[in-house]
C-alpha cells in the first residue's frame, strides 16, 4: 500500500509538472474515432470473475514478458473451459467518439471480431474474426459499413496491419506440439497474395508505418523476452533490427516514432523510440500497468489501456509528450484501441 501511494504521488507530481493547469481537453482531440473491444459494465465484471477463475487454474510463468504458450494460444481455445470463457467475454468491436467517450458497437462483423489497425487514411479497419472455425483477417470499410474477408486457410491469421497503397501484413500461426508459432507474411508492392516475410516462430503483433514500407513487430530475443524488431517490407533478406524490449508497438502517423509498452521495475509503462533504435523516451507515468498504445491521427495524443488492481481495463488518453492524462471511456471497459 505504501509503495502504491508513493507511485501515485510521483505520478501526480509528474503530471502536474508536465501538464500545466489542466488535463487533456477531449474537445481538442481529433474527430477520428477509436476502434476498441468494448465491454459494458456487466460484461466487464463477468470478465473479472473469469480472469480470477483462470488464475486459480494456471501456474504463473517464471519470467514476465517471455513469449510463451498463452501469447497466441488465448486466441485458439487454450484451457478448455476457463480460457474459452474468457475469450467469450473479450467484448464487441466498437467505435469510440474521442470527444465524449461514447462507444457504438459495429454491426455486421464476423464472430469474435477484434480491431487490429486502421488504414493510413482511416477509411478501412482491419479486424480479426472467426470464419469456418478459423481466425482470419477482415477489412471493414467505414463508408459502406461492410466487411470483407482478406485471408483464408489452411492456416489461421489472427493479427496484421495495413500499410500504404493497400499493402497487407499478416501473422500466420500454426501448432507446434502444445504451443503456437507465428511468422509474418506480406503482400508484394504491386499486389498479389501473401508471401513469407519472416521465418518465425515467435513473430507477432505487427504495426505498419503509414509513410513507408517499414513494419515493426514483436519477436523473441535471445533469452526469450519480448522485443520490438523493425524490418523493411521490400528487403526481406535484410536482418531485422531489434530496437527495444517490449510489446504492443504502434507507429506514429508520420512514421517517425514507435510507441510501445515495456516492463520496468514499476510494471508495464509506455515508451517511444525511433525506428532506428534512437531516442528512447518515457511517455508519461502511471501507478498502474499500461499497454496497447494507439497514437491519434494528428500525432499529438496516445490512447492506452490501464489494467488496475481489480483486473479492469480502462481506456485513457494523454499527450504524446507524456503530459496530461484522463479517462476516455468511463462507462464499461475498453481494450486494444486503434486510432
Amino acid at each position: 500500500m505504501m509503495r502504491r501511494a508513493a507511485l501515485l504521488a510521483v505520478a501526480a507530481a509528474a503530471a502536474s509538472a508536465c501538464a500545466g493547469p489542466g488535463t487533456v481537453d477531449l474537445k481538442r482531440l481529433p474527430d477520428s474515432p477509436l476502434a476498441v473491444l468494448y465491454r459494458e459494465e456487466r460484461m466487464a465484471l463477468d470478465r473479472v470473475d473469469a480472469i480470477r477463475d483462470l488464475r486459480k487454474r494456471r501456474t504463473p510463468s517464471p519470467a514476465e514478458g517471455v513469449i510463451r504458450l498463452e501469447t497466441l494460444d488465448a486466441m485458439f481455445g487454450g484451457t478448455p473451459e476457463a480460457q474459452r470463457r474468457l475469450r467469450d467475454l473479450e467484448g464487441r468491436a466498437a467505435l469510440v467518439d474521442p470527444h465524449t467517450g461514447d462507444a457504438t458497437v459495429i454491426t455486421g462483423l464476423p464472430p469474435g471480431a477484434r480491431p487490429l489497425a486502421w488504414s493510413p487514411d482511416r477509411t478501412r479497419l482491419l479486424l480479426a474474426g472467426r470464419w469456418r472455425e478459423q481466425v482470419q483477417l477482415f477489412v471493414w470499410t467505414r463508408a459502406t459499413e461492410t466487411a470483407e474477408i482478406a485471408t483464408s486457410g489452411p492456416r489461421e491469421h489472427p493479427m496484421g496491419c495495413l500499410g500504404p497503397h493497400g499493402r497487407l501484413v499478416a501473422v500466420e500461426v500454426w501448432r507446434v506440439g502444445a504451443s503456437v508459432a507465428g511468422r509474418l507474411l506480406a503482400t508484394p508492392p504491386n499486389g498479389g497474395g501473401l508471401r513469407p516475410l519472416t521465418p518465425g516462430p515467435s513473430d507477432i503483433l505487427p504495426t505498419c508505418s503509414p509513410k513507408d514500407t517499414h513494419v515493426a513487430y514483436v519477436t523473441a530475443s535471445s533469452d526469450g523476452a519480448t522485443a520490438i524488431a523493425v524490418l523493411e517490407l521490400d528487403a526481406p533478406d535484410a536482418k531485422p533490427r531489434v530496437i527495444a524490449r517490449g510489446t504492443d508497438p504502434a507507429f506514429t502517423p508520420d512514421g517517425e516514432w514507435i510507441v510501445y509498452a515495456s516492463r520496468t521495475a514499476h510494471g508495464m509503462r509506455l515508451f517511444r523510440i525511433r525506428p532506428d533504435g534512437a531516442g528512447r523516451t518515457a511517455v508519461g507515468l502511471s501507478p498502474d500497468d499500461e499497454s496497447h498504445p494507439a497514437v491519434s491521427p494528428d500525432g499529438s495524443y496516445v490512447a492506452y489501456v490501464v489494467s488496475d488492481d481489480n483486473d479492469r481495463e480502462r481506456l485513457r488518453v494523454r499527450r504524446l509528450d507524456g503530459s496530461g492524462d484522463r479517462p476516455l471511456v468511463t462507462d464499461g471497459d475498453a481494450s486494444v484501441p486503434v486510432w
